[in-house]
């Protein structure tokens, strides 16, 4: 059984389409700019890091965990 759980993370670089109805093409990256076309189609392209990186550790194995998580009898507030 794992003892450790691991978030990690690689960035990568992905193309976003969008369709935008206009008149011109200036008015289309005007309102591209304003945030006004919806969700994109996501295409990935390839990786930024060559690396994985470790954000965040935490410990899963069960004993630590109980021991850790454990509160003596004699300190609780009645």
């Amino acid at each position: 059984m794992p003892k450790f759980k691991f978030e990690l993370y690689r960035r990568s670089i992905t193309c976003e389409t969008y369709w935008v109805e206009a008149d011109t093409e200036e008015e289309a990256i005007e309102i591209a700019a304003n945030g006004d076309v919806g969700d994109p189609i996501l295409e990935f392209m390839d990786w930024y890091d060559d690396e994985y990186t470790v954000e965040s550790k935490e410990c899963i194995d069960p004993l630590y965990v109980m021991v850790k998580d454990y509160k003596s009898v004699d300190s609780l507030d009645v």
